[in-house]
């Protein structure tokens, strides 16, 4: 869990252990971790409180987040997103559309509302359900209902490949969710975390609270992000945890039935990584074949860098976000060869979230016998003594 701080000014530290000071123009705030212990004070006056705090009514939060969905851990500076997205149980709060094709459903929940844990969680769940059941012209059509920037703009300009992503997200359920609210209970936390460790992997459940306080024309805003180490060690760990049901053989066949080149392309693209020292490990629990391909980085952090999906369209995911116990120069350096190798990857937009990012990509890329070697040559530095941060 971590927090970050937003107002009008430059953030130092102060003498004190967990509190910053804020200055601006004519005044000088105090930033505690606790939004309740905010003072604000004007041309070095007497310290007070801020002129309110929190949020009028839930529109409020959506509003904010609205207007800026990069607030969330993990969505881009050019995500864009709609309110009020219409289901069939009703309107989701906020979805994020980010321009690698990932999604994202938002229900806002301010502390007042006494069934919060209750209603917030079953809210986002039931709008993922039935989000999962709309094909991307159905859910382009509810978008645009709402007001929300065209799609193909936001993809224009992006690798050919962030559209379908999108698709295939959407297709198979495939979202982030956020539980917004403007304080986290200890029993939302409990939620968070025994929700990421038992549902399948693909889905995080963030809460992220949003502590604000207004003072004049000036408004802070206390984010802190609960639930993406528990999401992400759930993502990264449950192929290998046993449960999973499909293996190497059943995306073989798969492949082989419909694509026999592609299946030789994939099987070689195996076993090449293998004499780097990956492995496959562990399949997935989708309604498609998968696996994932783990490796150990010369950091000696386990680190899974790729996974396989069969579909349509079948893909190779790039997992950065699995990777990032390589280091940062490790991670930024496999990046940029991927991307030399002639993979569609957006490297700027990845590079942004520190890396908490796994696009996928045609997996027929594979079928290109140098663009697979130089893949497999960018892997194996991953492993090399200089390949640390």
């Amino acid at each position: 869990m971590h927090s970050a701080v937003g107002a009008a000014g430059d953030l130092q530290p102060d003498a004190l252990a967990g509190a910053w000071s804020l200055s601006w123009h004519s005044a000088t705030v105090s930033l505690q971790r606790s939004a309740a212990e905010i003072r604000v004070r004007d041309h070095g006056g007497r310290w007070t409180d801020p002129s309110s705090y929190g949020y009028v009514n839930e529109a409020e939060l959506q509003q904010i987040l609205s207007e800026q969905p990069s607030l969330i851990e993990g969505v881009g500076a050019d995500a864009v997103a709609v309110r009020e997205l219409a289901t069939s149980v009703g309107r989701a709060d906020l979805v994020v559309v980010d321009t690698d094709g990932t999604i994202t459903i938002v229900e806002c929940k301010l502390a007042t509302d006494a069934d919060i844990r209750r209603v917030i969680v079953g809210q986002v769940l039931d709008y993922a359900a039935r989000l999962s059941e709309l094909t991307p012209a159905t859910f382009e059509e509810l978008w645009q209902a709402r007001g929300g920037t065209s799609l193909d703009l936001l993809f224009d300009g992006q690798p050919d490949d962030a559209r379908r992503a999108f698709e295939a997200n959407l297709e198979a359920g495939v979202f982030t969710l956020v539980l917004a609210v403007d304080s986290i209970s200890a029993d939302l936390r409990r939620i968070v975390r025994y929700l990421n460790t038992h549902t399948s992997a693909g889905m995080r459940l963030l809460a992220v609270e949003l502590r604000r306080a207004v003072h004049g024309d000036t408004e802070i805003l206390i984010p802190t992000v609960y639930g993406s180490e528990s999401a992400d060690e759930k993502n990264a760990r449950r192929s290998a945890a046993g449960a999973a049901r499909w293996t190497s053989t059943d995306v073989d066949a798969w492949l082989r039935e419909r694509d026999p080149e592609l299946a030789d392309a994939v099987a070689s693209f195996a076993d090449d990584l293998a004499a780097h020292g990956f492995r496959i490990q562990g399949g997935g629990s989708g309604a498609q074949p998968s696996y994932s391909i783990w490796g150990t980085a010369a950091s000696g952090a386990d680190i899974a860098p790729f996974s396989v999906y069969c579909g349509s369209p079948s893909s190779l995911s790039c997992n950065f976000q699995w990777t990032r116990g390589a280091g940062p120069v490790a991670v930024g350096r496999f990046l940029e060869e991927l991307s030399a190798a002639g993979l569609p990857l957006a490297v700027e937009a990845i590079a942004a979230t520190d890396f908490k990012k796994r696009p996928g990509i045609p997996l027929d890329v594979l079928k290109d016998s140098a663009r697979r070697g130089a893949i497999v040559a960018a892997s194996g530095r991953l492993s090399q003594s200089d390949a640390g941060d």
